[in-house]
């Protein structure tokens, strides 16, 4: 479609050159039937040969070099956890506490007849000058059924260092309904030589030792 184009375009110039030079020169005979057509067929069979019009061709773009792994680095140094250190529990001077009636709030005994010591002063191993006269009270709760009647329990000494004041076995001298509480009271006297000492009481239905007391003293 563009030869074509420029063909006819050709033929234009041809021809309003041919009638601009007719005109300019003097008058003549008319040039005979066909004379423009074969002037212009010539013309145009003398021009070289149509070349092609370049067509234009892809410059290939250029690929992108593969992604190449990028490598991570290694620590040359492990690290090492920091050493865990357990603390040692730090050991006191105070004497072990013996049997659970040392321990507040401890169910003892079991049935009709139970207890639990509720408060107790002196506090087991407290510092007592030697040959002093102490009041050991424990507060016990009547944890059991049955009430405590007077004089139907013994309050009796069990182990350790004889150090009560008066005799070892005494009655209970009040009534203790089940679910209350009374203060005992035993009278001990601190050895005249320095030491830890400890004495466990208990109270005593016939055979049944259901409730114990435990006084603690460190003689200074």
């Amino acid at each position: 479609m563009k030869t074509n184009g420029f063909y006819r375009l050709l033929q234009f110039c041809v021809y309003t050159s041919l009638l601009f030079l007719l005109a300019c020169a003097p008058v003549a005979t008319p040039p005979p039937e066909g004379y423009f057509e074969t002037i212009v067929a010539a013309t145009i069979q003398a021009l070289p040969t149509n070349t092609p019009y370049p067509t234009g061709t892809d410059t290939p773009r250029a690929t992108r070099p593969p992604a190449t792994e990028i490598s991570t680095p290694t620590l040359a140094v492990s690290l090492t956890p920091f050493p865990t250190f357990t603390l040692t529990p730090t050991l006191t001077e105070t004497p072990t506490e013996v049997g659970v009636a040392a321990r507040q709030g401890v169910y003892q005994g079991g049935g009709n007849f139970a207890c639990m010591v509720m408060n107790q002063k002196p506090v087991n191993w407290s510092k007592i000058a030697p040959g002093t006269l102490i009041y050991a009270t424990w507060t016990v709760k009547n944890a059991g059924a049955r009430d405590w009647e007077k004089d139907g329990l013994d309050i009796v000494y069990v182990d350790g260092q004889r150090i009560y004041e008066y005799a070892p076995k005494q009655k209970l001298a009040f009534r203790v309904p089940a679910g209350e509480s009374r203060d005992i009271v035993i009278v001990v006297r601190a050895p005249k030589q320095g030491g830890d000492y400890h004495t466990t009481f208990g109270l005593q239905r016939g055979d049944n030792m259901f409730c114990q007391l435990i006084i603690g003293i460190s003689v200074r």
